[in-house]
């Protein structure tokens, strides 16, 4: 071996680790190049270093992971929080808006409205002040030849628009469209006798404008079915997927039940039924948004303290 071999591999354990000045390097290097015994060794040195780096780099990122994801559930329980409280809000707007849009319909009395002939045989209903909405109605045989129209008017008054929304005095006109002469009826929607305010009464008897039932109906279904999915919740209890399914399927009854008795109270009858069953729609998909971010956020939350806890 010659003296300049032995220097360098004297040196080499400094080099590789990079502990030399920059004149000794230069002259390990120039060495290196052209002595392939001296290369040999430093190759040789220099490849247990590198596995060592690796296993450092590896074991570096091993323990880092469980900080990366903790970051990472951190923001998605972030971003579900603000979704979920957004949801809520929204639900919470809406139920203020149906309960205040809700129609309170006003009884019949004489002083409710005044009725006036045109020349065009036409008929103007003015209403009182009470009134802030209403609507008018006719008959499925309005056509018919020989048989007289009829009309069926009811009028309310609603939170929204004696506090927030003033409108004007409301007015209809009903226009003659037949040759037929036409009656008017005022429906008080209390259960009480319609009465006929114009015309010539089309029936001997009292008249009453029943209530719908459907939405009732449709609560019950609701009832009915979440019972039967808790029978099969409890029967595929251990089947994790399946469960999965089921509990949103119950969340979405639960939220229509809650929709319901914000639009409707605990009764089952409305006059409206239309519109209360799409405010019940709507809030229900709502409140189910607002159910399932809230779950995910709660698991969220127990799987950060877990990875907190192992940290």
């Amino acid at each position: 071996m010659r003296k300049e071999c032995s220097i360098v591999r004297d040196l080499l354990p400094l080099y590789v680790e990079d502990m030399v000045s920059a004149d000794t390097g230069e002259f390990v290097k120039e060495h290196l190049e052209g002595c392939e015994e001296c290369r040999m060794e430093h190759d040789r040195m220099k490849l247990p270093q590198e596995r060592k780096e690796s296993g450092d780099a590896a074991d570096n990122k091993e323990a880092v992971a469980p900080l990366v994801a903790l970051q990472r559930k951190l923001g998605r329980k972030k971003v579900q929080t603000v979704l979920c409280t957004v949801l809520f809000v929204v639900a919470l707007f809406v139920s203020a808006f149906a309960v205040l849009s809700t129609p309170v319909y006003i009884p019949y009395d004489e002083e409710l409205f005044t009725i006036t002939e045109n020349e065009d045989e036409s008929v103007t209903i003015v209403f009182d002040e009470r009134v802030t909405d209403y609507e008018c109605s006719s008959d499925a045989h309005i056509g018919w030849v020989g048989v007289e129209p009829c009309y069926e008017i009811e009028a309310w008054s609603t939170l929204w628009n004696k506090w927030i929304s003033k409108r004007d005095q409301q007015f209809v006109v009903i226009h003659k469209v037949t040759g037929e002469d036409f009656s008017v009826y005022y429906a008080s929607n209390d259960g009480s006798e319609n009465v006929c305010v114009y015309g010539e009464p089309m029936t001997s008897g009292g008249v009453i404008t029943l209530p719908r039932l459907v939405l009732g109906n449709y609560f019950l279904i609701a009832t009915v079915c979440a019972a039967i999915l808790l029978v099969v919740l409890w029967a595929v209890r251990k089947k994790a997927t399946v469960r999965v399914w089921i509990e949103r399927m119950l969340y979405y009854l639960l939220s229509y039940g809650i929709a319901h008795v914000i639009v409707t109270g605990f009764g089952s009858s409305t006059y409206s039924a239309q519109r209360d069953f799409m405010f019940i729609l709507f809030l229900s998909i709502l409140i189910y948004g607002g159910i399932l971010l809230a779950r995910s956020v709660y698991r969220e939350r127990k799987e950060i303290k877990e990875l907190t806890k192992n940290s």
